[in-house]
């Protein structure tokens, strides 16, 4: 399964560089086709991956022209694209209901894996519960459906709530006009931290409600009239996404010179920070979308009234092409990952619980004790004071054992204290939920992975802090993330990166190169007479001489140079920081000389050799595409001036 995978991989990357070679070559500027992208609001980090993707001329070499039509109080993204004005735009999941209306939306990528949507309120003017606070004045911003559905499932009739428009404006929540407003917490909430104000959210992921963030999307039309145009778009706008997400810094320089000064670096950094949260660009791919999920988004719009029983969203999903086992896996990756947004709120609740412990103790010792996830109070000095079934099942420690002893010398390395208490105290000391994940050690000697939460309160004795720290046993999930990197990413033959890898791994070397101003080689390596070994003696034989000859190629390369497994039996390698250039044709020496020593299978001696074509930065070309090219029509030169069987 996992060979087909790669081959598959091998194969649609093969595609997309051929495709990405005909839109650069189609991208003179006279080609470029004009497109808008209509924004959800004004110019901020919010938007960072469309500016990259301009900036870095991930559009252009798509062959488009875009321009980014900023949004202001009013304006409706979602109209704006319906309407014709741009082609494509930026909206909240409210999409579903536009679908649903027979507005022809499809949905390209998710950029945010969860909604920053919330509601605020100021600590000193009023402390509410949400069912206190639906009698309260409120300002909710249009398209804010997800925060109706919270008040909903709280039991909160939303047609008695008191709202007036929204003004946009965080002071009037400060001066107490309004006493909640929805806010975006990748944004208001900066106004209040650096002012000092203490504030309450509202967020509807409390009560399971759990909604995409802002999902680039076209219409129906543009799809069926230009679905390359869509997809170099997709592309293109993820890639740029995926650079912001790497440069948030230079972004928000960017920002500040060419976009909007209406914000301060720091409020930028703040707001760049918290979409990485809401994006988690490390667990999941930026873009990615799970169709179940949108269902179950409609599933809550069924609950307010506003669609149908049976609707289904799969007409709205945007569909490409991709290898389905490789997504499966993805996808189960995905849920491990919902499942611990589950698992989290599940600690939310016990949290909240706990804080009601004098009127509900024995309905929260239950929920503790039977907590689905590792569940452990300690006290200050990181001593255990309550410890939950499935800590025993995941430490080994009973709760008999673990109660009174120091957790850190329970379960944590050595080496790790300081950094653990460190983290915890920085929990107590801001009074709020860290996480991290640590390394541990069970009872059995045995070292796992956990995923932590800490959240600090105040026990029945005010003037005692404990914390509840809640841990999950992911050893297992990260496994298998390193499984799928690697079969996704190496040739499983020959263990060398395979075509998707070693092109990534020259782009940024030639990144590099440009930066320091230095220079590479682009080897293109062709074994000779390799066909008649595979007819004559079969493929596994032909199998054992391409795996040898992977090892002979990479054990003549320094450490630092890059060698990778293109296609068949053909090689590429990248020798860095390249001096000299008899430097480069001893290197090709020596690999030929390596490749020409016979190869010993069983009873049988084998002889091959190599065709061997180089290029260089920045003497021969610029590009890495271009590099490769000429380095492959050197190879051919070679081949034909030995006159050598190529097969």
């Amino acid at each position: 399964m996992v060979n087909v995978i790669v081959l598959q991989l091998i194969k649609a990357v093969g595609l997309w560089i051929v495709c990405g070679l005909s839109c650069i070559a189609m991208a003179s500027p006279s080609q470029l086709t004009p497109v808008k992208l209509q924004l959800k609001w004004q110019h901020q980090f919010q938007f960072a991956g469309y500016y990259a993707a301009l900036e870095q001329g991930y559009y252009r070499d798509a062959g488009l022209d875009v321009t980014l039509v900023e949004a202001d109080v009013g304006k409706d993204s979602i109209q704006a694209v319906i309407n014709g004005e741009a082609e494509f735009g930026v909206g909240t999941s409210e999409l579903v209901l536009n679908y649903s209306n027979g507005d022809p939306v499809v949905v390209l990528a998710a950029i945010m894996q969860h909604s920053p949507l919330g509601l605020a309120t100021i600590k000193s003017n009023n402390r509410f519960n949400i069912h206190q606070l639906a009698s309260q004045t409120m300002m909710i911003e249009p398209s804010s459906a997800e925060l109706f559905a919270y008040f909903k499932s709280e039991g909160v009739d939303i047609d008695q709530l008191n709202l007036v428009k929204h003004s946009h404006n965080t002071q009037d929540l400060i001066d107490g006009k309004v006493q909640a407003m929805s806010i975006y917490t990748t944004d208001e909430t900066y106004d209040f931290e650096s002012k000092g104000i203490d504030y309450q959210l509202f967020r509807p992921i409390m009560s399971g409600i759990d909604f995409y963030g802002d999902n680039l999307f076209t219409t129906q039309d543009m799809v069926d009239r230009n679905p390359e145009l869509v997809e170099a778009f997709r592309q293109a706008s993820i890639k740029g996404w995926q650079y912001a997400m790497q440069h948030s810094e230079a972004m928000i320089d960017l920002i500040i010179a060419h976009y909007s000064q209406r914000k301060t670096q720091a409020h930028l950094r703040y707001e760049a920070d918290k979409m990485r949260e809401l994006m988690k660009p490390n667990l999941v791919e930026i873009g990615y979308f799970n169709p179940g999920r949108w269902q179950q988004i409609s599933r809550t719009y069924v609950q307010l009234g506003l669609l149908s029983e049976k609707f289904d969203v799969s007409g709205m999903l945007y569909q490409f092409d991709q290898d389905r086992a490789y997504q499966q896996l993805k996808q189960w990756l995905y849920w491990m990952l919902m499942v611990l947004s589950v698992v989290t709120l599940i600690a939310g609740v016990v949290y909240h619980q706990y804080r009601l412990a004098t009127i509900r103790r024995k309905q929260f010792e239950s929920l503790f004790l039977n907590a689905p996830v590792s569940l452990m109070e300690l006290d200050q000095s990181g001593c255990v004071v309550s410890w939950n079934r499935e800590a025993e099942n995941t430490f080994q420690y009973t709760a008999k054992e673990a109660i009174g002893r120091n957790a850190y010398d329970l379960i944590v390395a050595k080496d790790k204290v300081s950094t653990v208490d460190a983290l915890i105290a920085s929990a107590w000391k801001q009074n709020t939920m860290t996480y991290s994940e640590n390394h541990n050690i069970r009872k059995d000697g045995k070292e796992i992975l956990c995923r932590w939460a800490n959240m600090p309160f105040e026990n029945e004795h005010k003037n005692q802090k404990h914390v509840i720290s809640m841990a999950r046993d992911i050893t297992s999930e990260k496994a298998l993330e390193g499984q799928l990197y690697h079969a996704a990413h190496y040739d499983e033959l020959t263990e060398l990166p395979n075509r998707a890898l070693i092109l990534a791994q020259l782009k940024d070397a030639l990144e590099d190169a440009k930066r320091y101003q230095s220079q590479l080689a682009v080897l293109f390596i062709d074994l000779n007479k390799f066909k008649p070994v595979n007819d004559r003696y079969g493929h596994h034989v032909g199998d054992e001489v391409l795996k040898q000859v992977a090892l002979r190629i990479k054990q003549t390369f320094r450490k630092n140079d890059l060698v990778g497994r293109l296609s068949g039996d053909e090689f590429i390698a990248v020798v860095k920081d390249l001096k000299q250039e008899a430097y480069l044709q001893k290197v090709i020496e020596k690999v030929c000389q390596a490749i020409d020593q016979p190869i010993q299978y069983d009873a049988l001696t084998l002889h091959t050799s190599a065709s061997i074509g180089s290029s260089q930065y920045p003497k021969d070309a610029e590009s890495e595409q271009a590099l490769i090219r000429i380095a492959d029509h050197a190879m051919y030169q070679v081949k034909s001036n030995d006159h050598s069987d190529s097969n």
